[in-house]
């Protein structure tokens, strides 16, 4: 069940895949050797040039009128497609430990880290031929910083960007943030550098970049094909021009059984698969090579159940007055007029979209009194379900174990102290809340993807292990699209999820972000003064709405810390630590990607950073890169 932010990711490669099932597999050696002995997918041959490329992805964009990194809703594919037609400012290092240069060409951070002065590459021409420069950079941030989506998970960080010179710019920061480059500039889909035409909002042509390759068409969620960019201003490390392959041509093939037969009978070169079974029948499927992520220097993302930790409405969305037109009149609209907001509006932003879902008409309720954010029931939850069991019966045996953000290798992992299987004790807590809260029975609605059989198997083993321990949960499938609006506006009790993979924690700090509600705005909070003191509320895109002053201020204590200092490694691990005891996730086990390809499809599993010579990581997850690869 490999689901995505509505096919597609919200800003990053750490960004949320819904469904939570999505699982491959531990058995499966992460870089397989190839008879020769190279590792899968590298050949230091020479290239033979032209041919096309047919790659199946997971996914497609949902308008590529509008497909930019400023706009768009991105997931792996949406990457994969980026990556063809766009040139990042930044990639990371194959090694997983720095940036390295691409349209920029270096970054160099004030004291604080709280401004980054870039340089840019010069000579760079768009496919339509208009120059890249410090003016490009500048457009491309405001439009994301003015984007109603998008915005939500940059102006936390990013204050504005602006122009020094016409190949410097300047950004200044909200936060000290030592790694920004690397975390913001790199592994974000805001890296992408599109040409400007296509953020209006009634732009109708193909999308612009100065990548590898140039749309030639687009037919959305069946594919697209792109033809090489003749003009392209990257080279190899012998001088050859990139990229080698005449075009590529990627497919929309959403089923993953379906995917596997286009590889296997030649209807595609190349695939992406992030289900356990996919992943099992790759192991056995002849003329082909494969490799999966697990040994890359990227943790990967976490399949979970998300939780709403406060059972209200997105509690940011409420105080900035979004939910205006329920009754809840917000408390920003009041600030902005330099007027202190009413007692009982503030109170509405904070209490008054208290509720949970129905699970008789399986619609949000505000009259209903929400069970999730009490953190007994969820610590019960959390002790209720074998995750061991849950990796052999859902995972087909091929999922790890996940026991917070990180795996074990990472240097950031800490033993978290997540909650051990302890169902005797679950059971022992929710008779403590029933009596305590005087009610004779538990339960909740999970969301659920509709019409996926590995959903309803994830499913079936949570609602029997949560029985035993008396609590009743209830099934509401839906679309996509819906889950995920759900969440965002916090219409839900519980989701499956899978969401926080990458090479650098900092890429997860807008999902954690968490701003004081009692402080005034012109200090950085919320000026809700009629709260009490000391009240945080959670930033707009963290959709579990866990809101822990120590989750904040560990974080921003790791951000301003120099990359990789004991404070950097402790501050993160101390997030890892707090997610163990607050439980806005409840963690099942971690998802691993694999890329397999043709035998005649070669180099698919290398590239460089701007030099051309330099590695950098590819593939990043569910993403690769296409300049570099060929067909024999």
């Amino acid at each position: 069940m490999a689901s995505t932010l509505n096919r597609r990711q919200f800003l990053t490669h750490s960004a949320a895949t819904v469904g939570g099932v999505a699982l491959s597999g531990s058995i499966v050696d992460g870089l397989m050797a190839t008879a020769a002995g190279a590792a899968a997918g590298v050949n230091g041959g020479t290239p033979k040039r032209g041919g096309t490329l047919r790659v199946g992805l997971i996914s497609d964009v949902p308008n590529y009128h509008i497909f930019n990194g400023m706009q768009g809703k991105m997931d792996a594919s949406g990457f994969c497609l980026a990556n063809a037609l766009y040139d990042p400012l930044f990639v990371s290092a194959a090694n997983g430990k720095t940036w390295l240069p691409m349209l920029a060409l270096s970054a160099t951070p004030s004291n604080s880290y709280k401004t980054w002065t870039v340089t840019l590459r010069q000579g760079v021409t768009f496919t339509n031929g208009d120059a890249f420069n410090a003016d490009i950079v500048v457009a491309n941030f405001q439009a994301a910083a003015a984007d109603p989506t998008v915005g939500l998970a940059v102006k936390p960080i990013i204050a504005s960007v602006t122009k020094v010179s016409d190949h410097v710019v300047k950004f200044n920061l909200v936060i000290p943030y030592s790694t920004f480059p690397w975390g913001a500039l790199s592994e974000q889909q805001t890296c992408y550098m599109a040409h400007p035409s296509s953020f209006s909002s009634t732009f109708t042509g193909t999308p612009i970049g100065t990548g590898p390759f140039k749309v030639v068409s687009w037919q959305l969620n069946y594919q697209s094909t792109f033809a090489k960019n003749k003009g392209y201003w990257r080279h190899d490390a012998h001088g050859r021009q990139l990229p080698y392959l005449d075009g590529v041509v990627f497919k929309t093939i959403p089923d993953d059984p379906t995917r596997n037969l286009a590889l296997q009978s030649g209807q595609v070169d190349m695939i992406v698969t992030q289900d356990s079974s996919s992943v099992k029948a790759l192991t056995t499927m002849p003329g082909i090579s494969y490799r999966t992520d697990e040994k890359d220097p990227r943790d990967p993302s976490v399949n979970c159940l998300i939780v709403n930790t406060t059972g209200t409405l997105n509690q940011y969305f409420a105080w900035a007055g979004e939910f205006s037109s329920a009754g809840v009149p917000g408390t920003l609209p009041y600030l902005l007029k330099g007027q202190a907001a009413p007692a009982a509006v503030q109170m509405a932003d904070f209490e008054g979209t208290l509720g949970a879902v129905d699970p008789s008409s399986l619609s949000w309720n505000t009259k209903l009194k929400p069970v999730l954010n009490d953190p007994t029931i969820r610590l019960a939850c959390a002790m209720a379900i074998n995750r061991a069991t849950y990796a052999k019966v859902v995972g087909n045996g091929f999922a790890p174990v996940a026991d917070g953000l990180y795996r074990k290798s990472s240097h950031f992992y800490r033993n978290p102290g997540y909650p051990v299987f302890n169902p005797t004790k679950a059971k022992a807590l929710v008779e403590t809340y029933k009596k305590k809260n005087k009610v004779s029975s538990v339960g909740f609605v999970l969301d659920i993807v509709s019409g996926s059989s590995s959903g309803q198997r994830a499913f079936a083993f949570v609602a029997a292990q949560l029985k035993s321990v008396g609590i009743t949960v209830t099934p509401r499938p839906l679309t996509q699209s819906t889950l995920i609006q759900n969440v965002i506006l916090g219409q839900y009790d519980c989701a499956t999820w899978n969401q926080f993979g990458g090479v650098e924690p900092s890429e997860n700090y807008v999902w954690f972000n968490s701003q004081p509600a009692t402080t005034p705005l012109a200090q950085g909070g919320l000026g809700m003064s009629a709260l009490p003191s000391g009240t945080y509320i959670a930033g707009a895109v963290n959709f579990a709405h866990q809101a822990d002053p120590a989750v904040e201020g560990a974080m921003l204590s790791a951000l301003a810390a120099p990359n990789g200092s004991a404070a950097q490694k402790n501050g993160w691990a101390m997030v890892n630590s707090r997610f163990a005891k607050d439980l806005p996730y409840l963690f099942l086990t971690t998802l691993v990607t694999a890329w397999a390809a043709r035998k005649n499809v070669q180099n698919w599993a290398y590239a460089t950073a701007g030099d051309g010579t330099t590695r950098c990581l590819n593939p990043d997850g569910g993403s690769a890169r296409w300049d570099q690869i060929w067909i024999s």
